[in-house]
């Protein structure tokens, strides 16, 4: 079990009560990422990861993923993950 300490508060992973969260981000540059949120937000890295590996940081009961993303695989042929392009903004509703 893992633990880290936020002001007052110390949190596990996972918890031995309530709920966590694993939330996935997509991102341009990993270590750059992992480091806003380490700097600004407390989180605590729990690994970087190497080459196309994704790296997890614990943010209170938050998993955070952050990963490049990349092409299709074989089971989703035409799936791409990319990162978000702040001059396209897509909607999401589906009707």
């Amino acid at each position: 079990m893992s633990s880290v300490q936020i002001g007052q508060k110390s949190y596990e992973m996972p918890p031995r009560e309530g709920i966590s969260i694993a939330h996935f981000l997509t991102v341009a540059d990993i270590e750059r990422s992992a480091r806003y949120y380490e700097k600004v937000f407390g989180a605590r890295i729990l690994s970087l990861g190497d080459g196309n590996a994704p790296a997890y940081l614990q943010l209170a009961n938050i998993w955070m993923i952050l990963n490049v993303g990349g092409g299709p695989t074989p089971d989703k042929p035409t799936v791409t993950l990319s990162v978000p392009d702040p001059n396209h903004i897509r909607d999401l509703t589906y009707g």
